[in-house]
C-alpha cells in the first residue's frame, strides 16, 4: 500500500491563516469536556478559527452550533479533524470525498491501516501522525 504523506504543506499552510476565515469542521465533536472531541474543539475556537462540531446526537457543542453530518455544515469547510473510532473514520472519508472536500486531519486513535488504505485513495489531502491542537500551536 502506498501511504499518503502524513504532513501536506497544503494543509499545514491553509491552518497557518489562523483566524475565522479558516473553517475547520470537528467531525466527532463532543459535550464532555474530558474528551478529545471537546477539547479540540474550545482550543481551535480559543486559536480564532471558525469551528464546526459535527455529531448526529448533539445540536450544540462548547457553546457552538453542532451539525450531524458534514453535508449539514453550511459554508466552505477547509479542513475536517477527525476525532473518531476508525469504523466510523471510514464514512467520514467517504462523505469528505462526495462533497469535494479539501482536506482532512486524522487525529490519533480515529484511524488505522484500513483507514489509511481508504485515505490514500481519496481526492483530498490527509494529515495523520500530527495532532492539529499542537500544529496549530505554530501556525
Amino acid at each position: 500500500m502506498v501511504r499518503p504523506d502524513p504532513h501536506p504543506p497544503e494543509v499545514f499552510e491553509r491552518l497557518r491563516r489562523r483566524g475565522p476565515q479558516t473553517r475547520i469542521a470537528v467531525v466527532g465533536a463532543s459535550n464532555d469536556p474530558a474528551k478529545y472531541g471537546n477539547i479540540i474543539v474550545r482550543n481551535l475556537a480559543a486559536k480564532g478559527y471558525t469551528v464546526l462540531p459535527v455529531n448526529p446526537r448533539q445540536s450544540e457543542i462548547a457553546g457552538l452550533p453542532a451539525y450531524p453530518n458534514l453535508a449539514a455544515v453550511p459554508g466552505p469547510v477547509h479542513i475536517v479533524n477527525v476525532v473518531t473510532h476508525p469504523d466510523v473514520t471510514k464514512g467520514v472519508l467517504e462523505e469528505a470525498s462526495r462533497l469535494g472536500l479539501p482536506a482532512v486531519w486524522l487525529q490519533d486513535g480515529s484511524y488505522d491501516e484500513a483507514v489509511l488504505e481508504v485515505a490514500a485513495r481519496a481526492p483530498f489531502k490527509t494529515v495523520h501522525e500530527a495532532c492539529i491542537m499542537v500544529a496549530s500551536n505554530y501556525a
